[in-house]
């Protein structure tokens, strides 16, 4: 028997919405994410990366045409620089 446990599903998502939200709080600075304008694609895009889907399930929650936008957005040569 391991000394170590998994930790649950619950848990990992919930350690990766907490790591989300310190990053787009950084993000932010002083401003309060209440107030903040958020670029919806880009939260989802870092929900499905967060938690590590597969490409068809990343689909599945983007929609194909999210999907495809996130993904020229992110392999784009001004978004790499």
């Amino acid at each position: 028997i391991s000394m170590f446990t998994l930790p649950s599903p619950r848990t990992q998502l919930i350690s990766t919405l907490s790591r989300i939200r310190h990053e787009w709080q950084d993000a932010a600075g002083s401003n309060s994410l209440i107030e903040v304008d958020g670029n919806m694609g880009m939260l989802l895009a870092d929900l499905i990366n967060g938690i590590d889907l597969g490409t068809t399930e990343q689909v599945q929650v983007l929609g194909a045409d999210l999907y495809q936008e996130l993904k020229d957005l992110l392999h784009s040569p001004a978004h790499n620089n």
